[in-house]
């Protein structure tokens, strides 16, 4: 797939123009007005339909977080921020949690941690609506130049459920012109345990030179929909020279979560600790 030799070579030729350098070259220099729509998780669903990819069933709406329905929200459900990263409210029943990336409160079969440990994360609606204010006075990575045009909103969309036991997994498609190179693997209990997995196409996992993360010890089996998510992450990236197509594989099919622009914001030695990888996946962004 990649030849370790051959990415060595270039970069001791050419010097360091690999992946991460040239997401920081697009935050620094690419102006393009469809990244404000796709980077705003609210206008991003409409974008996801016109190209056939379903999205979580939106609830509500707001620039007003008092006028949040919590009554009238009986499933299990997520408010968000359509402008920023981490910033996730997870709601089931009468409770409200503060989820964040979820590293805290879900376990590895996709429940909530013992009532003991989730406690510390349980919030009061009054607090939900103070923290949701606050989500929409701020503006998300000022070097991320899309988040800065986005219009703040709350909106209210349901919990999605895992299509396969455990915790709900996102699926990373890293997309170039509209062909997935690479698919990434993330969930919660991933992040927790600072386990990280990269695959091609075919379901290969790529060996790296160098790891930052440990290999998953629940180690993610291939999809049984695998070629479904790579032509849903194909046509949201054709018209992209490059764009990170995060997927969920629900118990409703594949779902969008988003599209990603600015992958870890560009920070050098990403996304992974392999040089060798990151220079071809750098070398694959044309």
């Amino acid at each position: 797939m990649f030849n370790f030799m051959v990415g060595q070579w270039y970069k001791q030729r050419f010097g360091v123009k690999d992946f991460a350098w040239k997401v920081r070259h697009r935050m620094e220099h690419s102006r393009n007005p469809l990244f404000v729509t796709l980077t705003d998780k609210y206008l991003m669903k409409g974008y996801a339909a016109e190209k056939s990819v379903k999205t979580a069933s939106l609830y509500h709406v707001t620039e007003m977080p008092e006028t949040i329905p919590f009554d009238e929200l009986l499933e299990n459900y997520f408010i968000k921020a359509n402008h920023g990263c981490k910033w996730n409210i997870y709601g089931e029943s009468s409770s409200l949690y503060l989820f964040e990336s979820g590293a805290g409160l879900v376990d590895q079969n996709g429940s909530l941690v013992q009532p003991k440990q989730a406690a510390k994360y349980k919030i009061t609606q009054e607090k939900c609506i103070r923290i949701c204010r606050s989500w929409l006075g701020k503006r998300y990575s000022a070097k991320e130049w899309a988040y800065q045009c986005i219009k703040p909103r709350v909106i209210v969309e349901e919990s999605l459920i895992s299509r396969t036991p455990g915790d709900l997994k996102d699926y990373r498609l890293y997309t170039f012109n509209g062909e997935v190179k690479v698919i990434n693997v993330g969930s919660p209990t991933y992040r927790k345990n600072s386990e990280n997995v990269f695959f091609d196409c075919n379901w290969n996992e790529i060996k790296l030179t160098k790891y930052s993360e440990e290999i998953p010890s629940n180690f993610p089996l291939k999809p049984d929909n695998l070629q479904e998510m790579i032509e849903a992450a194909q046509r949201l990236g054709r018209d992209l020279d490059f764009v990170r197509v995060d997927l969920y594989n629900t118990s409703k099919g594949v779902m969008l979560g988003e599209m990603t622009l600015y992958p870890q914001s560009g920070r050098k030695n990403s996304p992974t600790g392999c040089a060798v990888f990151n220079q071809w996946l750098g070398d694959q962004w044309k």
